[in-house]
């Protein structure tokens, strides 16, 4: 048992280019720097395995541990709901039609809320579906008056800034509005065609 122990702490010394003897701080620098780029690369290795993870991998930044700064701040109460709908988009585990069509809970990802026959994805619910326009519009005034340069951006690249980690902390609070208020749409459109709860 100690014999295989022994072997085993070899083969993983060879694994991680160990330099041979060191003493206890530089063998803990070691460890910990080892420790985190196994993690770099398992989360790399789950973005490329992991379906639901697809966008996240767009999203935010390989190198980041610990929570999402804006999941460190504290959120009104009003606002949690918004919140939690952005890390739901950003884990892939949302209510829309793109993810629930992979977990075979829907046939179909088309749009149910406009008459584009678009997929249902978090970038056209947000910046392309028909029926959420009213609410996009003050929402994107709002981000454009924080961040001008919003302006020029593609909706994928309006997508990555709104779900990813770079966000400026002045258009959160709209954000999480703005996902409040298409999420209650959402649902009033899915209840008047029979599939709401």
């Amino acid at each position: 048992s100690s014999k295989n122990g022994a072997l085993f702490l070899e083969n993983l010394a060879l694994e991680a280019n160990w330099p041979g003897p060191l003493k206890k701080p530089a063998a803990k620098k070691f460890v910990n720097e080892f420790v985190a780029s196994r993690r770099v690369s398992e989360l790399v290795d789950g973005f490329k395995r992991m379906t639901t993870l697809r966008n996240m991998s767009d999203w935010v930044e390989k190198e980041r541990f610990g929570l999402p700064e804006y999941l460190l701040r504290t959120c009104p109460s009003s606002l949690r709901e918004g919140r939690r709908l952005k890390t739901k988009f950003r884990l892939g585990c949302h209510d829309l039609r793109s993810s629930s069509s992979r977990t075979q809970l829907v046939r179909n990802a088309q749009c149910p809320c406009c008459e584009s026959r678009e997929s249902e994805t978090i970038q056209h619910t947000l910046f392309e579906c028909e029926a959420f326009e009213e609410e996009r519009e003050a929402f994107l005034a709002r981000l454009y008056s924080v961040c001008p340069s919003a302006r020029r951006l593609t909706d994928v690249g309006r997508c990555r800034l709104v779900m990813g980690d770079e966000l400026p902390r002045e258009i959160e609070n709209p954000l999480y509005r703005y996902l409040i208020a298409i999420s209650r749409l959402r649902l009033g459109i899915l209840t008047e065609q029979g599939e709401g709860s």
